[in-house]
């Protein structure tokens, strides 16, 4: 990172050249210009003006996943809400979660209170404000949309809630991605089930995925949306693209809508390979897909995210 970025005040305590590669699930890219992990609102509020005040971009790292790297790193303040917005809060059958908690342990919690609707989320390996961005769901059309009652931000220095009626959500997106806002939590509607049926379609769900999906190795999470009426890794498939490569990236032979690596890869290998597997599933069944994986990474975005 250049020299010329400004010195941040010591009370921000946030940390210069955080490698992100030890961050996120891929485990690739360079590093984050300043990193920070505040221990509570007021101190993300602080950190926040100051990046403003500095004309410097501020991204939220949640759980890692979804999220590709820039080699080159980004000139960014990056920061992870797990301290400042890590708390869980039962009240009847509604449920309160800071933005910095993890969607698995989240479905394990609610079961726990005999709570059930998050059974989706166990195998998700995102924090419950990325999935607020993302709408995160799974195939079956189960998504965190749907549960949503009011939403928590920090805008322009205030914290406001936002009402379900406030906000929009689709497939794998919502209107709070690139709002400007930080997200620092949720209200979720549940509705009552026994423990050990929750429990139960759990241990169903993560038998399932990782019977189907590349858990075990280096991935990002599917890499492309699902088009409408079909599924990405059918099309990637058929497109003959399983254990395509490019550098040391590689379409998954368990599951084509996922890019692994065995540590020689770069982000721009990943990305490269997206582009090839897009232009082959184009060439095959018309269709062009788009990428659900998100790029962070200064200026113009390589091709397959434009």
């Amino acid at each position: 990172m250049t020299s010329t970025l400004p010195e941040a005040p010591s009370a921000l305590a946030l940390t210069r050249d955080e490698p992100l590669a030890r961050h996120t699930y891929m485990r690739l890219g360079g590093p984050a210009a300043y990193w920070g992990e505040p221990p509570t609102i007021e101190a993300v509020g602080d950190i926040a003006a100051w990046a403003a005040a500095e004309g410097l971009p501020l991204r939220v790292l949640g759980g890692g996943s979804n999220t590709l790297v820039a080699d080159d790193g980004v000139t960014s303040v990056v920061l992870s809400l797990r301290a400042a917005c890590g708390d869980t809060r039962f009240e009847g059958d509604r449920v309160t979660a800071g933005s910095g908690v993890m969607l698995p342990a989240l479905a394990r919690a609610a079961a726990a209170a005999n709570l059930g609707g998050l059974e989706f989320a166990i195998g998700i390996p995102g924090t419950v404000g990325g999935a607020l961005q993302s709408n995160a769901g799974i195939g079956d059309g189960r998504d965190l949309g749907g549960l949503v009652e009011t939403v928590e931000v920090l805008d322009g220095g205030a914290v406001r809630t936002l009402a379900r009626d406030d906000l929009e959500f689709a497939y794998r997106t919502t209107s709070l991605r690139r709002s400007g806002a930080i997200v620092l939590g949720a209200t979720l509607r549940l509705a009552p089930r026994p423990r050990e049926e929750c429990e139960a379609e759990m241990t169903r769900l993560l038998e399932a995925r990782q019977a189907s999906q590349p858990t075990a190795e280096r991935n990002a999470g599917s890499i492309f949306r699902n088009p409408e009426g079909d599924h990405a890794g059918r099309l990637i498939e058929a497109a003959g693209c399983k254990g395509l490569t490019a550098g040391g990236a590689q379409v998954s032979e368990l599951h084509a809508n996922f890019i692994v690596h065995d540590g020689s890869a770069t982000s721009a290998d990943v990305a490269a390979l997206m582009l090839e597997v897009r232009s082959r599933v184009a060439a095959d069944s018309g269709v062009t897909l788009v990428p659900e994986v998100e790029w962070w990474g200064d200026g113009e975005p390589p091709e397959v995210f434009r």
